[in-house]
Protein backbone atom coordinates (compact mmCIF):
# COMPACT_ATOMS: atom_id res chain seq x y z
CA UNK A 1 0.00 0.00 0.00
CA UNK A 2 1.52 3.66 -0.89
CA UNK A 3 1.74 6.70 1.84
CA UNK A 4 -2.15 8.10 3.17
CA UNK A 5 -1.13 11.54 4.30
CA UNK A 6 -4.44 13.51 6.11
CA UNK A 7 -6.03 16.34 3.90
CA UNK A 8 -6.18 19.34 6.41
CA UNK A 9 -8.42 21.41 4.28
CA UNK A 10 -7.29 25.00 2.84
CA UNK A 11 -8.25 27.09 6.50
CA UNK A 12 -9.09 26.10 9.81
CA UNK A 13 -12.58 24.68 10.44
CA UNK A 14 -12.44 25.86 5.77
CA UNK A 15 -14.84 21.98 5.91
CA UNK A 16 -12.57 21.10 3.16
CA UNK A 17 -10.12 18.39 4.86
CA UNK A 18 -10.44 15.00 6.12
CA UNK A 19 -12.71 14.34 8.75
CA UNK A 20 -11.68 13.15 11.66
CA UNK A 21 -12.32 9.84 11.21
CA UNK A 22 -10.77 9.61 7.85
CA UNK A 23 -7.63 11.13 8.92
CA UNK A 24 -7.26 8.26 12.18
CA UNK A 25 -8.10 5.57 9.53
CA UNK A 26 -5.43 6.99 7.23
CA UNK A 27 -3.01 6.74 10.33
CA UNK A 28 -3.90 3.29 11.20
CA UNK A 29 -3.38 2.26 7.29
CA UNK A 30 0.47 3.74 7.25
CA UNK A 31 1.35 2.39 11.15
CA UNK A 32 -0.14 -1.65 9.73
CA UNK A 33 2.46 -1.22 6.64
CA UNK A 34 5.34 -0.03 9.10
CA UNK A 35 4.62 -2.57 11.88
CA UNK A 36 4.59 -5.09 8.99
CA UNK A 37 7.68 -3.95 7.57
CA UNK A 38 10.22 -3.55 10.73
CA UNK A 39 8.00 -5.62 13.53
CA UNK A 40 5.70 -5.31 16.36
CA UNK A 41 7.83 -3.21 18.00
CA UNK A 42 8.77 -6.06 20.59
CA UNK A 43 10.16 -8.37 17.89
CA UNK A 44 12.61 -6.96 14.55
CA UNK A 45 12.05 -8.76 11.26
CA UNK A 46 14.90 -10.84 10.28
CA UNK A 47 17.50 -8.98 7.77
CA UNK A 48 16.81 -5.15 9.59
CA UNK A 49 20.01 -4.19 11.19
CA UNK A 50 19.08 -2.17 14.31
CA UNK A 51 22.95 -1.86 15.19
CA UNK A 52 26.15 -1.82 13.62
CA UNK A 53 29.45 -3.07 15.86
CA UNK A 54 32.66 -3.00 14.50
CA UNK A 55 34.57 -6.34 14.18
CA UNK A 56 38.13 -7.15 13.18
CA UNK A 57 39.89 -4.87 10.88
CA UNK A 58 36.72 -2.84 10.10
CA UNK A 59 35.50 0.39 11.65
CA UNK A 60 32.33 2.19 11.72
CA UNK A 61 31.19 5.47 11.92
CA UNK A 62 28.39 5.21 14.20
CA UNK A 63 25.83 2.63 15.17
CA UNK A 64 22.38 4.39 14.39
CA UNK A 65 21.26 6.30 11.37
CA UNK A 66 23.85 6.59 8.27
CA UNK A 67 26.67 4.72 9.35
CA UNK A 68 29.78 5.06 6.94
CA UNK A 69 32.08 0.95 7.43
CA UNK A 70 35.39 1.11 6.29
CA UNK A 71 38.06 -1.36 6.54
CA UNK A 72 42.03 -2.09 5.27
CA UNK A 73 42.94 -4.36 2.53
CA UNK A 74 42.22 -7.96 3.83
CA UNK A 75 44.43 -11.18 3.42
CA UNK A 76 41.28 -13.36 3.85
CA UNK A 77 37.57 -13.22 3.77
CA UNK A 78 35.48 -15.64 4.82
CA UNK A 79 31.88 -15.08 3.70
CA UNK A 80 28.57 -16.72 3.13
CA UNK A 81 28.04 -14.28 -0.02
CA UNK A 82 30.37 -12.66 -1.55
CA UNK A 83 29.03 -9.96 -4.49
CA UNK A 84 31.94 -8.23 -6.40
CA UNK A 85 30.98 -5.56 -9.20
CA UNK A 86 34.11 -4.08 -9.52
CA UNK A 87 37.74 -5.09 -10.37
CA UNK A 88 38.85 -7.76 -7.69
CA UNK A 89 42.58 -9.15 -7.27
CA UNK A 90 42.03 -12.27 -4.91
CA UNK A 91 45.21 -14.63 -3.89
CA UNK A 92 43.79 -18.17 -3.21
CA UNK A 93 39.70 -18.53 -3.30
CA UNK A 94 37.96 -21.40 -2.26
CA UNK A 95 34.47 -20.99 -3.18
CA UNK A 96 31.51 -23.76 -2.21
CA UNK A 97 28.58 -22.08 -2.74
CA UNK A 98 27.19 -20.21 -5.61
CA UNK A 99 29.63 -17.43 -6.60
CA UNK A 100 29.00 -14.54 -9.25
CA UNK A 101 31.63 -12.73 -10.55
CA UNK A 102 30.79 -9.84 -13.07
CA UNK A 103 34.06 -7.72 -13.27
CA UNK A 104 37.47 -8.47 -14.44
CA UNK A 105 39.15 -10.62 -11.37
CA UNK A 106 42.66 -11.80 -11.11
CA UNK A 107 43.21 -14.62 -8.94
CA UNK A 108 47.08 -15.26 -8.05
CA UNK A 109 46.22 -18.32 -5.81
CA UNK A 110 45.08 -21.51 -5.91
CA UNK A 111 41.61 -21.88 -6.51
CA UNK A 112 38.70 -24.68 -5.46
CA UNK A 113 35.36 -23.64 -6.80
CA UNK A 114 32.54 -26.94 -5.84
CA UNK A 115 29.40 -25.11 -6.87
CA UNK A 116 27.78 -23.26 -9.37
CA UNK A 117 29.85 -20.62 -10.86
CA UNK A 118 28.68 -17.36 -13.30
CA UNK A 119 31.56 -15.28 -14.89
CA UNK A 120 30.68 -12.53 -17.48
CA UNK A 121 33.73 -10.70 -17.07
CA UNK A 122 37.55 -11.60 -17.13
CA UNK A 123 39.26 -13.92 -14.95
CA UNK A 124 42.93 -14.38 -14.60
CA UNK A 125 43.98 -16.89 -12.97
CA UNK A 126 47.78 -17.64 -12.35
CA UNK A 127 47.76 -20.74 -9.93
CA UNK A 128 46.37 -23.97 -10.12
CA UNK A 129 42.75 -24.09 -10.58
CA UNK A 130 40.21 -26.94 -9.57
CA UNK A 131 36.72 -26.24 -11.35
CA UNK A 132 34.07 -28.71 -10.45
CA UNK A 133 35.50 -30.72 -8.68
CA UNK A 134 32.51 -31.82 -6.94
CA UNK A 135 30.46 -32.28 -10.04
CA UNK A 136 29.29 -28.44 -10.46
CA UNK A 137 29.03 -26.20 -13.13
CA UNK A 138 31.39 -23.39 -14.13
CA UNK A 139 30.35 -20.88 -16.94
CA UNK A 140 32.10 -18.20 -18.22
CA UNK A 141 30.87 -15.75 -20.58
CA UNK A 142 33.98 -13.53 -21.14
CA UNK A 143 37.86 -14.66 -21.63
CA UNK A 144 39.35 -17.86 -19.60
CA UNK A 145 43.08 -17.22 -19.08
CA UNK A 146 45.12 -19.87 -17.17
CA UNK A 147 48.78 -18.75 -16.42
CA UNK A 148 49.46 -21.99 -15.23
CA UNK A 149 48.84 -25.71 -16.17
CA UNK A 150 45.05 -26.38 -16.70
CA UNK A 151 44.16 -29.61 -15.92
CA UNK A 152 40.59 -31.40 -16.37
CA UNK A 153 39.74 -34.51 -15.10
CA UNK A 154 36.63 -35.19 -17.24
CA UNK A 155 35.41 -33.96 -21.22
CA UNK A 156 36.76 -30.56 -22.39
CA UNK A 157 34.34 -29.34 -25.42
CA UNK A 158 35.27 -26.35 -26.58
CA UNK A 159 34.75 -24.21 -29.74
CA UNK A 160 38.70 -23.06 -30.61
CA UNK A 161 42.05 -23.86 -28.35
CA UNK A 162 45.02 -21.73 -29.21
CA UNK A 163 48.45 -22.17 -27.11
CA UNK A 164 51.39 -23.86 -26.96
CA UNK A 165 51.02 -27.20 -25.71
CA UNK A 166 47.89 -29.58 -26.25
CA UNK A 167 48.46 -32.80 -24.53
CA UNK A 168 45.34 -35.51 -25.09
CA UNK A 169 45.92 -38.80 -23.47
CA UNK A 170 42.14 -39.86 -24.00
CA UNK A 171 39.77 -39.88 -27.12
CA UNK A 172 40.28 -36.51 -28.92
CA UNK A 173 37.64 -35.13 -31.74
CA UNK A 174 38.70 -32.46 -33.33
CA UNK A 175 36.93 -30.53 -36.38
CA UNK A 176 40.34 -27.76 -37.19
CA UNK A 177 43.59 -28.66 -35.26
CA UNK A 178 46.95 -26.20 -36.50
CA UNK A 179 50.01 -27.45 -35.19
CA UNK A 180 53.17 -25.83 -35.47
CA UNK A 181 55.79 -27.64 -33.59
CA UNK A 182 55.85 -30.97 -32.29
CA UNK A 183 52.90 -32.89 -31.31
CA UNK A 184 51.79 -36.21 -29.88
CA UNK A 185 48.83 -37.84 -29.57
CA UNK A 186 48.60 -40.93 -27.79
CA UNK A 187 45.24 -41.55 -27.78
CA UNK A 188 42.48 -42.74 -31.19
CA UNK A 189 41.97 -39.09 -32.85
CA UNK A 190 39.07 -38.45 -34.91
CA UNK A 191 39.75 -35.04 -37.48
CA UNK A 192 36.55 -34.45 -38.69
CA UNK A 193 37.52 -31.41 -40.96
CA UNK A 194 41.18 -30.02 -41.59
CA UNK A 195 44.63 -31.00 -39.80
CA UNK A 196 47.59 -28.49 -40.40
CA UNK A 197 50.79 -29.69 -38.92
CA UNK A 198 53.76 -27.70 -39.84
CA UNK A 199 56.32 -29.69 -37.17
CA UNK A 200 56.71 -33.09 -36.53
CA UNK A 201 53.72 -35.15 -34.88
CA UNK A 202 53.67 -38.43 -33.33
CA UNK A 203 50.37 -40.76 -33.52
CA UNK A 204 50.65 -43.44 -31.52
CA UNK A 205 46.86 -44.05 -31.79
CA UNK A 206 44.02 -44.61 -34.13
CA UNK A 207 43.35 -41.74 -36.82
CA UNK A 208 40.13 -41.28 -38.01
CA UNK A 209 39.83 -38.44 -41.20
CA UNK A 210 35.80 -37.11 -41.85
CA UNK A 211 37.37 -35.81 -45.29
CA UNK A 212 40.11 -35.38 -47.38
CA UNK A 213 44.19 -35.79 -46.38
CA UNK A 214 45.98 -32.90 -48.72
CA UNK A 215 49.50 -33.06 -49.26
CA UNK A 216 51.39 -30.44 -51.08
CA UNK A 217 54.50 -31.68 -53.92
CA UNK A 218 57.79 -33.74 -52.76
CA UNK A 219 55.95 -34.21 -49.36
CA UNK A 220 55.80 -38.32 -48.86
CA UNK A 221 53.85 -40.92 -47.16
CA UNK A 222 56.70 -42.65 -45.30
CA UNK A 223 55.87 -46.61 -43.83
CA UNK A 224 58.70 -48.36 -42.56
CA UNK A 225 60.81 -48.44 -39.76
CA UNK A 226 63.77 -47.49 -42.07
CA UNK A 227 61.26 -45.57 -44.60
CA UNK A 228 61.52 -48.42 -47.06
CA UNK A 229 58.06 -47.74 -48.79
CA UNK A 230 56.91 -44.09 -49.78
CA UNK A 231 54.74 -42.48 -52.14
CA UNK A 232 54.53 -39.25 -53.22
CA UNK A 233 53.80 -36.57 -56.04
CA UNK A 234 55.60 -33.88 -57.82
CA UNK A 235 55.41 -32.39 -61.53
CA UNK A 236 58.56 -33.23 -62.67
CA UNK A 237 58.44 -37.61 -61.29
CA UNK A 238 54.63 -37.60 -61.63
CA UNK A 239 52.70 -40.00 -58.72
CA UNK A 240 55.79 -42.32 -57.36
CA UNK A 241 55.60 -45.44 -55.32
CA UNK A 242 58.52 -46.80 -54.14
CA UNK A 243 59.36 -50.12 -52.37
CA UNK A 244 63.34 -49.74 -51.92
CA UNK A 245 63.57 -52.51 -49.72
CA UNK A 246 61.81 -55.88 -50.65
CA UNK A 247 58.99 -56.67 -52.65
CA UNK A 248 56.09 -54.59 -53.69
CA UNK A 249 52.90 -56.88 -53.59
CA UNK A 250 49.71 -55.87 -54.98
CA UNK A 251 46.85 -57.75 -53.65
CA UNK A 252 43.39 -58.30 -54.52
CA UNK A 253 40.95 -61.02 -56.41
CA UNK A 254 40.47 -58.91 -59.73
CA UNK A 255 42.84 -55.99 -60.55
CA UNK A 256 41.90 -53.33 -63.36
CA UNK A 257 44.93 -50.84 -64.72
CA UNK A 258 43.27 -47.95 -67.18
CA UNK A 259 44.87 -45.07 -68.82
CA UNK A 260 45.26 -41.62 -66.11
CA UNK A 261 42.15 -40.80 -67.50
CA UNK A 262 40.24 -43.88 -66.66
CA UNK A 263 38.80 -44.47 -70.21
CA UNK A 264 41.71 -46.78 -71.62
CA UNK A 265 41.75 -50.27 -70.78
CA UNK A 266 45.54 -52.00 -70.21
CA UNK A 267 44.97 -54.49 -68.13
CA UNK A 268 43.13 -56.88 -65.89
CA UNK A 269 43.38 -59.65 -63.75
CA UNK A 270 40.52 -62.42 -62.96
CA UNK A 271 38.28 -61.61 -65.86
CA UNK A 272 37.60 -64.97 -66.63
CA UNK A 273 37.13 -66.02 -62.69
CA UNK A 274 39.94 -67.87 -62.94
CA UNK A 275 42.89 -65.78 -62.12
CA UNK A 276 43.27 -65.35 -65.95
CA UNK A 277 45.68 -62.10 -67.02
CA UNK A 278 44.65 -60.04 -70.23
CA UNK A 279 46.46 -57.19 -71.95
CA UNK A 280 44.79 -54.41 -74.02
CA UNK A 281 45.98 -52.28 -76.49
CA UNK A 282 43.62 -49.37 -76.92
CA UNK A 283 40.85 -50.60 -75.50
CA UNK A 284 41.25 -53.98 -77.60
CA UNK A 285 42.52 -57.03 -76.26
CA UNK A 286 45.01 -58.76 -77.41
CA UNK A 287 46.97 -61.24 -75.26
CA UNK A 288 45.31 -63.71 -72.27
CA UNK A 289 46.08 -66.00 -70.44
CA UNK A 290 43.83 -69.11 -69.79
CA UNK A 291 44.39 -72.68 -68.34
CA UNK A 292 45.04 -74.25 -71.69
CA UNK A 293 47.74 -71.76 -72.69
CA UNK A 294 48.13 -67.88 -74.05
CA UNK A 295 45.74 -66.64 -76.99
CA UNK A 296 46.80 -64.47 -78.74
CA UNK A 297 44.18 -61.70 -80.56
CA UNK A 298 46.01 -60.05 -83.84
CA UNK A 299 49.41 -61.42 -85.15
CA UNK A 300 52.28 -62.52 -83.28
CA UNK A 301 55.85 -61.36 -84.61
CA UNK A 302 58.99 -62.53 -82.49
CA UNK A 303 62.17 -61.57 -82.96
CA UNK A 304 65.42 -63.80 -82.32
CA UNK A 305 64.24 -67.52 -81.26
CA UNK A 306 61.20 -68.71 -80.11
CA UNK A 307 60.18 -71.89 -79.41
CA UNK A 308 56.46 -72.70 -79.15
CA UNK A 309 56.23 -76.42 -79.53
CA UNK A 310 53.05 -76.89 -82.34
CA UNK A 311 52.11 -73.63 -84.01
CA UNK A 312 49.05 -74.21 -86.22
CA UNK A 313 48.90 -71.24 -88.55
CA UNK A 314 46.48 -70.42 -91.77
CA UNK A 315 49.52 -68.00 -93.45
CA UNK A 316 53.34 -68.47 -92.81
CA UNK A 317 55.68 -65.81 -94.19
CA UNK A 318 59.49 -65.88 -94.83
CA UNK A 319 61.29 -68.60 -97.21
CA UNK A 320 61.34 -70.77 -93.66
CA UNK A 321 65.33 -71.41 -94.35
CA UNK A 322 65.71 -70.86 -90.56
CA UNK A 323 63.69 -73.61 -90.04
CA UNK A 324 64.53 -77.39 -89.06
CA UNK A 325 63.68 -80.29 -90.70
CA UNK A 326 61.84 -78.75 -93.51
CA UNK A 327 63.54 -79.01 -97.40
CA UNK A 328 63.09 -75.45 -98.64
CA UNK A 329 65.24 -76.56 -101.82
CA UNK A 330 67.22 -79.54 -103.33
CA UNK A 331 71.02 -79.14 -103.95
CA UNK A 332 71.50 -81.43 -107.17
CA UNK A 333 69.52 -83.96 -109.29
CA UNK A 334 69.52 -86.26 -107.11
CA UNK A 335 69.57 -84.61 -103.69
CA UNK A 336 73.38 -85.58 -103.21
CA UNK A 337 74.19 -82.49 -101.56
CA UNK A 338 71.52 -81.69 -99.20
CA UNK A 339 72.76 -81.72 -95.94
CA UNK A 340 71.00 -84.25 -93.60
CA UNK A 341 69.51 -86.26 -96.47
CA UNK A 342 70.63 -90.05 -97.43
CA UNK A 343 70.83 -90.20 -100.71
CA UNK A 344 73.24 -93.46 -100.15
CA UNK A 345 73.38 -96.32 -98.14
CA UNK A 346 76.08 -97.88 -96.48
CA UNK A 347 76.34 -101.96 -97.00
CA UNK A 348 74.37 -104.22 -99.35
CA UNK A 349 71.58 -104.30 -97.18
CA UNK A 350 72.03 -101.10 -95.02
CA UNK A 351 73.02 -102.60 -91.99
CA UNK A 352 75.63 -99.75 -90.99
CA UNK A 353 72.74 -96.98 -90.91
CA UNK A 354 72.20 -95.02 -87.63
CA UNK A 355 68.39 -95.04 -87.03
CA UNK A 356 67.53 -97.55 -90.38
CA UNK A 357 65.08 -100.73 -89.55
CA UNK A 358 67.23 -103.19 -91.38
CA UNK A 359 65.83 -106.25 -90.02
CA UNK A 360 62.25 -107.26 -90.46
CA UNK A 361 60.21 -110.05 -88.30
CA UNK A 362 60.45 -112.87 -90.19
CA UNK A 363 62.10 -114.04 -93.19
CA UNK A 364 60.71 -112.00 -95.35
CA UNK A 365 59.50 -109.58 -93.26
CA UNK A 366 55.72 -110.77 -93.17
CA UNK A 367 55.43 -110.32 -89.60
CA UNK A 368 55.67 -106.80 -89.99
CA UNK A 369 51.99 -104.41 -89.66
CA UNK A 370 51.57 -102.32 -92.81
CA UNK A 371 54.64 -103.10 -94.81
CA UNK A 372 54.33 -104.47 -98.15
CA UNK A 373 56.35 -107.31 -98.32
CA UNK A 374 55.80 -108.73 -101.53
CA UNK A 375 55.45 -107.17 -105.30
CA UNK A 376 52.76 -108.65 -107.57
CA UNK A 377 55.21 -109.01 -110.77
CA UNK A 378 58.37 -108.52 -111.70
CA UNK A 379 58.19 -104.62 -111.71
CA UNK A 380 55.52 -104.20 -109.11
CA UNK A 381 53.04 -103.58 -112.45
CA UNK A 382 50.17 -105.36 -110.31
CA UNK A 383 50.59 -103.36 -107.36
CA UNK A 384 47.37 -100.82 -107.04
CA UNK A 385 48.39 -97.20 -106.57
CA UNK A 386 51.47 -97.50 -107.58
CA UNK A 387 52.52 -95.98 -110.87
CA UNK A 388 54.69 -98.05 -112.49
CA UNK A 389 55.01 -96.20 -115.97
CA UNK A 390 54.12 -93.02 -117.66
CA UNK A 391 53.65 -92.49 -121.09
CA UNK A 392 52.90 -89.02 -122.80
CA UNK A 393 49.81 -88.43 -124.49
CA UNK A 394 48.57 -85.52 -126.72
CA UNK A 395 49.53 -81.82 -125.38
CA UNK A 396 51.96 -83.66 -123.16
CA UNK A 397 55.62 -83.87 -122.92
CA UNK A 398 57.73 -85.83 -119.85
CA UNK A 399 60.87 -85.02 -118.61
CA UNK A 400 62.84 -86.93 -116.45
CA UNK A 401 61.84 -90.87 -115.14
CA UNK A 402 61.47 -93.64 -115.13
CA UNK A 403 61.75 -93.38 -111.94
CA UNK A 404 62.72 -90.36 -109.45
CA UNK A 405 61.09 -87.19 -110.09
CA UNK A 406 58.79 -86.91 -113.55
CA UNK A 407 57.56 -83.56 -114.92
CA UNK A 408 54.83 -83.42 -117.19
CA UNK A 409 54.06 -80.37 -119.15
CA UNK A 410 51.44 -79.20 -121.39
CA UNK A 411 52.52 -77.96 -124.85
CA UNK A 412 48.95 -76.87 -126.02
CA UNK A 413 45.33 -77.42 -126.49
CA UNK A 414 43.21 -78.43 -123.65
CA UNK A 415 43.19 -80.80 -120.65
CA UNK A 416 45.76 -80.12 -118.11
CA UNK A 417 44.78 -76.28 -117.26
CA UNK A 418 48.26 -75.21 -116.41
CA UNK A 419 52.22 -75.02 -117.54
CA UNK A 420 53.96 -76.96 -115.15
CA UNK A 421 52.71 -79.93 -112.97
CA UNK A 422 55.67 -81.67 -111.10
CA UNK A 423 54.51 -85.14 -109.80
CA UNK A 424 55.09 -89.02 -108.96
CA UNK A 425 51.55 -89.41 -109.49
CA UNK A 426 48.59 -87.26 -110.61
CA UNK A 427 45.17 -88.58 -110.36
CA UNK A 428 42.51 -86.27 -111.73
CA UNK A 429 38.81 -87.04 -111.37
CA UNK A 430 36.29 -84.63 -112.87
CA UNK A 431 37.38 -81.29 -111.83
CA UNK A 432 39.79 -80.49 -108.97
CA UNK A 433 40.90 -77.09 -107.83
CA UNK A 434 44.12 -76.83 -105.84
CA UNK A 435 45.99 -73.87 -104.32
CA UNK A 436 44.94 -70.06 -106.61
CA UNK A 437 42.99 -70.46 -109.52
CA UNK A 438 43.40 -67.56 -111.94
CA UNK A 439 41.27 -67.44 -114.79
CA UNK A 440 39.01 -65.06 -117.34
CA UNK A 441 35.98 -67.85 -117.35
CA UNK A 442 34.83 -70.52 -114.52
CA UNK A 443 32.01 -73.15 -115.82
CA UNK A 444 30.16 -75.56 -113.90
CA UNK A 445 28.02 -75.50 -110.34
CA UNK A 446 29.21 -72.55 -108.12
CA UNK A 447 26.41 -72.85 -105.68
CA UNK A 448 28.67 -73.53 -102.44
CA UNK A 449 31.01 -70.80 -103.07
CA UNK A 450 31.02 -68.01 -100.06
CA UNK A 451 30.41 -64.69 -101.83
CA UNK A 452 31.51 -62.62 -98.85
CA UNK A 453 33.71 -63.17 -95.13
CA UNK A 454 34.67 -61.55 -92.72
CA UNK A 455 36.97 -61.15 -89.76
CA UNK A 456 35.52 -60.26 -86.35
CA UNK A 457 37.01 -58.30 -83.50
CA UNK A 458 36.28 -56.35 -81.19
CA UNK A 459 36.99 -52.59 -79.29
CA UNK A 460 36.14 -53.94 -75.52
CA UNK A 461 33.07 -54.64 -74.86
CA UNK A 462 31.37 -51.51 -76.44
CA UNK A 463 31.56 -52.51 -80.74
CA UNK A 464 32.20 -55.44 -82.90
CA UNK A 465 35.08 -54.63 -85.76
CA UNK A 466 34.46 -55.91 -88.87
CA UNK A 467 37.34 -56.60 -91.43
CA UNK A 468 36.52 -57.88 -95.24
CA UNK A 469 34.39 -57.04 -98.02
CA UNK A 470 32.54 -53.66 -98.56
CA UNK A 471 35.91 -51.78 -97.74
CA UNK A 472 35.61 -52.70 -94.14
CA UNK A 473 38.81 -52.52 -92.13
CA UNK A 474 38.34 -53.13 -88.28
CA UNK A 475 34.90 -50.82 -88.53
CA UNK A 476 33.03 -50.22 -85.32
CA UNK A 477 29.70 -52.07 -86.28
CA UNK A 478 28.91 -51.37 -89.51
CA UNK A 479 25.58 -51.98 -91.53
CA UNK A 480 26.11 -55.21 -93.16
CA UNK A 481 24.73 -55.85 -96.98
CA UNK A 482 23.60 -59.35 -97.59
CA UNK A 483 21.80 -60.91 -100.85
CA UNK A 484 19.61 -63.58 -101.19
CA UNK A 485 20.47 -66.39 -102.22
CA UNK A 486 24.47 -66.19 -101.73
CA UNK A 487 26.24 -67.86 -98.93
CA UNK A 488 28.70 -65.28 -96.59
CA UNK A 489 30.85 -66.17 -93.51
CA UNK A 490 31.57 -64.16 -90.15
CA UNK A 491 34.48 -65.59 -88.81
CA UNK A 492 35.06 -65.04 -84.54
CA UNK A 493 38.09 -66.13 -83.35
CA UNK A 494 38.43 -64.27 -80.10
CA UNK A 495 36.65 -67.00 -77.82
CA UNK A 496 35.00 -64.36 -76.54
CA UNK A 497 31.85 -62.05 -77.64
CA UNK A 498 29.60 -65.03 -79.25
CA UNK A 499 28.33 -64.19 -82.35
CA UNK A 500 24.25 -64.19 -83.23
CA UNK A 501 21.84 -63.37 -85.64
CA UNK A 502 18.80 -61.74 -84.45
CA UNK A 503 15.40 -60.66 -85.83
CA UNK A 504 15.85 -57.52 -84.28
CA UNK A 505 17.88 -55.59 -81.62
CA UNK A 506 17.60 -57.80 -78.26
CA UNK A 507 15.04 -60.21 -80.45
CA UNK A 508 15.11 -63.94 -80.66
CA UNK A 509 17.82 -65.98 -82.84
CA UNK A 510 17.09 -65.67 -86.65
CA UNK A 511 18.23 -69.68 -87.49
CA UNK A 512 17.41 -70.05 -90.92
CA UNK A 513 19.91 -70.85 -93.20
CA UNK A 514 22.44 -70.52 -90.13
CA UNK A 515 24.74 -73.12 -89.49
CA UNK A 516 28.18 -72.59 -87.26
CA UNK A 517 31.49 -74.58 -87.33
CA UNK A 518 32.97 -74.58 -83.80
CA UNK A 519 31.52 -71.69 -81.23
CA UNK A 520 29.66 -68.43 -82.35
CA UNK A 521 32.49 -67.52 -79.93
CA UNK A 522 35.34 -69.48 -81.42
CA UNK A 523 34.43 -70.66 -84.64
CA UNK A 524 32.86 -70.06 -88.13
CA UNK A 525 29.12 -68.78 -88.45
CA UNK A 526 27.85 -69.22 -92.12
CA UNK A 527 24.78 -67.78 -92.91
CA UNK A 528 23.21 -68.90 -96.54
CA UNK A 529 20.90 -65.90 -96.96
CA UNK A 530 16.83 -67.78 -97.92
CA UNK A 531 14.80 -66.12 -100.38
CA UNK A 532 12.09 -65.33 -97.82
CA UNK A 533 14.49 -63.74 -95.42
CA UNK A 534 13.43 -60.61 -93.76
CA UNK A 535 14.39 -57.06 -95.27
CA UNK A 536 16.12 -56.46 -92.18
CA UNK A 537 17.99 -58.27 -89.43
CA UNK A 538 20.45 -57.38 -86.33
CA UNK A 539 23.70 -58.89 -85.16
CA UNK A 540 24.19 -59.07 -81.66
CA UNK A 541 26.75 -59.98 -79.24
CA UNK A 542 24.82 -62.49 -76.76
CA UNK A 543 26.99 -61.03 -73.82
CA UNK A 544 26.83 -57.60 -74.24
CA UNK A 545 24.25 -55.88 -76.14
CA UNK A 546 25.71 -52.29 -76.77
CA UNK A 547 28.24 -54.90 -79.63
CA UNK A 548 25.67 -55.15 -82.20
CA UNK A 549 24.53 -53.61 -85.71
CA UNK A 550 21.69 -53.68 -89.03
CA UNK A 551 21.57 -56.65 -91.37
CA UNK A 552 20.17 -55.51 -94.74
CA UNK A 553 18.74 -57.78 -97.08
CA UNK A 554 18.24 -56.98 -100.81
CA UNK A 555 16.63 -56.94 -102.93
CA UNK A 556 13.81 -55.75 -100.77
CA UNK A 557 11.15 -57.65 -100.35
CA UNK A 558 8.49 -55.49 -101.20
CA UNK A 559 9.76 -54.22 -104.54
CA UNK A 560 9.80 -57.72 -105.86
Amino acid sequence: MAYQGINTGSSPNSGTGDSLIEGAEKINSNFVELYNIVGNGTTTLVGIVTQITAGTNVSVSTAYGSVEISAPTPSQITTTNLNVSGVSTLGAISVTGATSITGVTSITGATSITGVTSITGSVLISGITTLASSGGITTTGGDLYVGGDLYVLDDVVYDEVTGRNLNITGVGTVAILGVSSTSTLAGDVSIGSSLSVSGVSTLTGNVSLGSSLLMTDDKKFILGDNSEFTFFHNDSDGNVISADVGSLNVKADTQNYTSGAGTTQVMATNVDGNFGVELYYNNNKRLETRHGGVNVQGYFKASGISTLGIVTGATYYGDGSNLTGVVTSLTGADGSAMVGVVTTLTGADGSAMVGVVTTLTGADGSGMTGVVTTLTGANGSGMIGIVTSIIAGSNITLTGGPTGIVTIAASGGVGVGTTNVSTNSLVVSGISTLGVVTSATYYGDASNITSGKWNLGADGSTHYQFTGPGGLSATADPVIYLARGQKYEFVNNMDAHPFEIRVSNGGAAYTNGISVEGTTSNGTTTFDVPFDAPNSLYYQCTAHAGMGGTVVVYPDLFTV
